[in-house]
């Protein structure tokens, strides 16, 4: 079901609409929808297959009231593949009507947009958005392959610059790749986005991140709004802008409810249900925190971003040898991701094993020979060995770059300590962030 279709179905009340990534964890699993019902809870369930055979495709589409498990409304649809956006806006306008729902002319326009004519790019749109959505290194690059190849195909398709806009946001900020070599790719492929489709929700989100780099806070929020307004279903506009400008300013309550907005439309993103614990976090409810973090883990145990996660909120309640075990074994199964080398010093230290944490801070140096490593991170490792004067010379060269991990890192309690030094008011200024 694509976001059109989620768009143009958003207007019931009684109806939950998530994102199409979520119910793939029950596809061939054979569950009932009964079963689904509680976890998903929805009132009323769209479901449908596709088979394609050449050129041509078969859609069979349900509106079913998941209460009752019975039909409202079922349709098969044998079209040339071509036409599939066409099937969409139809089923759109008939699921609205078996709602009994009026669509408003900018929703019905919305649903009729087409955002590209060539479906092999839109097939690797599609396959750039899922590798992206894995949040590795590996994973961005294939992305940004996909994204590339769907501009080669057709080079109006805005939704693909937004894609390859948010690749390197997100390389940035997960110390892949250095701000100075990232910022102005965002820059540059948010603008061109916008300047195909100014209604495109993706792209605003996406030119939200490029103001946020910049710390012109009141542009990337009406960036955010804008793109609030134009997709209320787009859920990473949601996670961005409860998780990075909220939080960044401590308007602690509104992140939350942005982040648990977008939980709502994505229930099964693991990213956006960590950032909800990382908010909770930020505002210092920490046993909160704590049991948002141990819901995924126990939910899915491979997943490291939030075992490391889990692993300061529990420092931060003094449950200092679990913490170690959580973000051990968050190290151990991205060992990638640098800044969980930062976490662990933080955690070893506050656990007072101090030699351990000043090991770590002297494998960073050596990893910061070859490969990028935000001085924000060694922020974090100086603050948390009681090093403040390295450790605000390092934020101060994170500063410099406009690393969007300073300000996203800069409410953990790592920082705690400095946070009653003068100079830590100053930075918050620099930041445009008192």
């Amino acid at each position: 079901m694509t976001e059109e279709l989620i768009s143009a179905i958003s207007k019931i009340p009684e109806l939950t609409v998530i994102s199409r990534t979520s119910v793939m964890k029950y596809k061939g699993g054979g569950r009932t929808i009964q079963e689904i019902r509680p976890e998903l809870k929805v009132g009323t369930m769209l479901e449908g297959s596709v088979r394609k055979a050449g050129t041509k495709v078969r859609i069979s589409v349900q509106l079913i009231d998941a209460n009752k498990e019975g039909h409202l409304w079922a349709e098969n649809y044998n079209r040339e593949l071509q036409d599939v956006f066409e099937v969409q806006s139809d089923i759109a306008h008939k699921v609205a009507e078996s709602l009994k729902v009026r669509l408003l002319a900018r929703d019905a326009e919305r649903v009729a947009k087409v955002p590209t004519a060539d479906m092999e790019a839109y097939t690797l749109y599609l396959k750039g958005r899922f590798f992206w959505n894995e949040r590795t290194l590996e994973g961005l690059k294939k992305a940004i392959r996909y994204f590339e190849e769907a501009i080669k195909h057709d080079p109006a398709y805005a939704l693909a610059y937004a894609g390859l806009a948010d690749c390197y946001a997100i390389l940035e900020n997960w110390s892949f790749l250095q701000p100075q070599e990232a910022a102005p790719k965002v820059m540059e492929y948010s603008k061109k986005a916008l300047e195909i489709d100014d209604t495109l929700a993706e792209a605003h989100t996406s030119m939200a991140v490029c103001w946020y780099s910049l710390w012109e806070w009141q542009r990337a929020e009406r960036e955010y709004k804008r793109a609030i307004e134009l997709n209320p279903n787009y859920a990473t506009a949601h996670h961005w802008y409860g998780h990075g400008l909220l939080e960044a300013m401590k308007r602690y309550d509104e992140a939350i409810s942005e982040l648990k907005e977008a939980q709502k439309l994505d229930p099964f993103s693991l990213i956006i249900a960590t950032n909800l614990g990382d908010a909770l976090l930020a505002a210092r409810r920490v046993e909160a925190a704590i049991e948002q973090y141990r819901g995924i883990v126990e939910t899915e145990p491979n997943y490291a971003y939030a075992h490391s996660r889990l692993g300061i909120a529990l420092a931060a309640s003094s449950a200092f040898e679990e913490a170690i075990s959580e973000v051990e074994k968050s190290w151990g199964l991205s060992p990638e991701n640098i800044e969980t080398k930062a976490i662990l010093a933080y955690v070893y230290f506050a656990a007072g094993r101090r030699e351990a944490a000043e090991r770590i801070l002297e494998e960073m140096k050596e990893i910061a020979k070859t490969k990028y490593v935000s001085p924000a991170l060694f922020a974090e490792v100086y603050s948390a060995l009681g090093k403040p004067d390295q450790a605000f010379e390092w934020l101060d060269r994170a500063a410099e770059t406009h690393s969007s991990t300073l300000v996203m890192n800069l409410s953990e309690p790592q920082f705690d300590l400095l946070r009653l030094d003068p100079r830590f008011r100053r930075l918050t200024q620099r930041l445009h962030l008192e």
